[in-house]
């Protein structure tokens, strides 16, 4: 009964509302006065009254928000300024905003393994040479670039940033090229059967008449690929050490080691040997000079294209600097493209070939004449155009093993040559089973 009464009186009162709002009187028209003198029909229309046009406002434009990268960056402390101002320009051009942190090359997978226990952020770049891309894929670290490369890019050096075609690094700069050295007082050899002659004829017990690093794959490749062979077969999966060309690579090394140094044979030694001028030829790399820089600053040396070898040039390993993407990378694939776009311009190569003393990665530009005016990288240019890359495969690695594991005692003749080249095929193949055990 309370509710019905709460209802009716509710119902009551909205009734009386809507009465009341029936009642409110409506005003009645206001009489326009019409002028005696004027008839209604000669009355002026009054000119409507013209609303203004909106103002239309201009939408904004939005400014380019520039992403943050971070690039770590592993080269040796007297590259770092160079490259930083050129990643720093290219950053710039492309919208992007980066921070760079250098580190030591030795350091690098240590560095990362580090900041991953920490829990720290890892780089979205990574700028390093092939011997890091190889260690960095071992890792898991790297994603995929899906970019394209330019079509001029040197031979090699697109051979050491990919596995099958899977790419994994974009190369910028060429480098790790092997020259012939020579004391100024002795000439040049056009063949390597020159070479064996000047060597052994420049030994005295004074004065060695050839040094280089005997036991390293490096120095053994120059005369291999000349001789046809190779350290793998061509997609990088096999090694392929037990061959012809195999031997008589081997029989070269052992007629230059009778010039060898009688008193230490170390790549060490033969660098101070041939700064001193106790030392008539010398193989070495373009990586060198920092070190013959420091043993003497007045250090001169006549550099020439390695000779032939069975009529063929020599055709020495390639190496060179890549920017390498994180597997946890932030970075797009557009930000890596507009930043390669930058850094594979003619003017960016070759500021960084001058600055670095490297070679620029595009072969149209070894023939620029800021290239060679240098003599140590005109020389590296003659051979870079068809200069091989080592893949970053584990044929390829487990290949370098076993040629070093036999090399040193075959260069000096400890033992029987012809059995040397089955020996390493058989080391490089346990090494690669090793590998593939999961």
């Amino acid at each position: 009964m309370y509710r019905c009464v709460i209802r009716a009186a509710a119902l009551i009162g909205v009734v009386a509302l809507m009465c009341t709002a029936c009642a409110v009187p409506v005003p009645s028209a206001t009489p326009i006065p019409v002028s005696p003198t004027v008839t209604a029909t000669s009355t002026p229309v009054p000119a409507p009254t013209l609303m203004p046009s909106p103002t239309t406002t201009p939408i904004p434009t939005a400014t380019p928000v520039a992403r943050r990268l971070t690039i770590w960056v592993a080269e040796p402390d007297d590259a770092q300024s160079a490259i930083a101002t050129e990643l720093q320009q290219a950053a710039q051009i492309a919208t992007l905003d980066i921070t760079i942190v250098p580190h030591n090359p030795d350091g690098l997978l240590l560095s990362l393994a580090t900041d991953q226990m920490l829990g720290l952020p890892p780089p979205d770049l990574i700028w390093a040479n092939q011997e890091a891309l190889v260690g960095l894929l071992a890792d898991n670290a790297l994603a995929p670039l899906n970019v394209d490369l330019p079509l001029d890019l040197l031979p090699g050096l697109q051979a050491i940033a990919q596995t099958d075609t899977t790419l994994w690094g974009a190369p910028i700069t060429a480098q790790d090229m092997l020259l012939l050295l020579y004391q100024l007082d002795r000439i040049p050899p056009a063949t390597t059967a020159d070479l064996v002659t000047l060597t052994q004829a420049a030994r005295t017990p004074e004065r060695a008449g050839f040094v280089q690093g005997w036991g390293a794959a490096r120095w053994l490749a120059p005369w291999l690929y000349a001789a046809g062979g190779g350290f793998t077969t061509p997609d990088g999966t096999q090694p392929t050490l037990d061959t012809p060309a195999m031997t008589a690579t081997l029989t070269l090394l052992r007629d230059l080691y009778r010039a060898a140094p009688r008193n230490g044979d170390s790549y060490a030694r033969g660098q101070r040997l041939l700064v001193q001028g106790m030392a008539a030829y010398a193989i070495d790399g373009d990586w060198a000079w920092s070190t013959y820089q420091t043993i003497s600053d007045t250090f001169q040396i006549g550099i020439a294209p390695l000779p032939t070898f069975t009529g063929a040039p020599a055709r020495p390993l390639i190496g060179g600097s890549l920017l390498m993407r994180h597997r946890d990378s932030q970075a797009t694939t557009d930000d890596i493209t507009a930043l390669l776009a930058v850094l594979y311009q003619p003017e960016v190569q070759l500021r960084l070939s001058a600055a670095l003393g490297r070679l620029p990665a595009l072969g149209s530009l070894l023939s620029d004449p800021s290239v060679q005016s240098n003599p140590r990288r005109a020389i590296a240019a003659v051979h870079a155009a068809t200069a091989p890359g080592l893949p970053p495969t584990p044929a390829a690695r487990c290949a370098v093993f076993g040629i070093e594991s036999y090399l040193y005692s075959a260069t000096t003749a400890e033992v029987p040559l012809n059995d040397i080249p089955e020996k390493m095929q058989q080391a490089a193949l346990a090494c690669l089973r090793q590998y593939m055990q999961p």
